[in-house]
């Protein structure tokens, strides 16, 4: 089926005047990108003027991308180059966990995890079968803590509902 989706766009986008799609753009969420991509094919670049709302936004659409939907270029894209990992078996930099998360599988469902941001210490946290913590500078993951860790229960941005139901 997703060769004949190809093949129709390839063919009618000319005839309807319209430009092909790039192959990137056929890429959905939890596709195995392992063979693809060596290595993470958009990171994220740090923006000091992104505000504490556009980070909990952020930190959000990366828990959804990486726990529920296992979409690992969504997830990559808000990473920064300089991602210092504080787990002892992994180097730092987002290239030393592509492997572990380019094969589009979620960790966890959206009934059996959890989510919080905390703005007043600009940190994310996911629970799974583990809690994840994650430090965001200028709009982007730049740290990661895995152990011990507990997910808030009092500090956790409240999201616009109308966006995130």
């Amino acid at each position: 089926m997703r060769l004949l989706t190809l093949l129709s766009a390839a063919v009618l986008a000319p005839i309807c005047g319209l430009a092909a799609p790039a192959s990137d753009a056929l890429i959905k969420k939890g596709d195995n990108l392992c063979s693809q991509y060596k290595s993470p094919p958009q990171l994220c670049t740090p923006d000091p003027t992104v505000t504490v709302a556009q980070t909990a936004e952020r930190a959000y659409k990366f828990y959804k991308a990486f726990v529920v939907d296992g979409d690992a270029r969504t997830m990559f894209s808000l990473i920064d180059n300089s991602y210092i990992q504080h787990h002892a078996g992994y180097a730092n930099g987002p290239q030393a966990i592509w492997s572990l998360f380019c094969n589009g599988k979620a960790v966890g469902t959206a009934a059996n995890s959890a989510w919080c941001f905390d703005a007043s210490t600009n940190m994310s946290y996911a629970r799974y079968s583990t809690v994840d913590r994650w430090r965001w500078v200028d709009g982007c993951v730049h740290e990661h803590w895995d152990t011990n860790e507990k997910i808030p229960t009092d500090k956790c941005y409240k999201l616009n509902t109308t966006l995130h139901g």
